[in-house]
């Protein structure tokens, strides 16, 4: 697998609903990847990373790769 989590945050849309935005590198592509965990559903992003992304849901969620370190919930 080419994708390794780089660091999530929270963000805000223009509506005030918080979201968390998830980088990502993909190593084979030699690009950084951004994106909404909402954006899971779409068709946009491979169905590679979208495997690798929901297999580590919980630990996005515990805020491990959170830039504060801080528990997200």
């Amino acid at each position: 697998m080419s994708y390794r989590i780089m660091l999530t945050r929270k963000v805000t849309d223009l509506k005030g609903n918080l979201r968390i935005q998830v980088q990502v590198m993909d190593s084979k592509a030699a690009r950084i990847i951004h994106f909404t965990l909402d954006e899971l559903e779409k068709d946009e992003l491979p169905d590679e990373l979208k495997v690798y992304i929901r297999g580590i849901l919980p630990e996005i969620a515990e805020g491990r790769w959170h830039y504060s370190r801080n528990r997200l919930k």
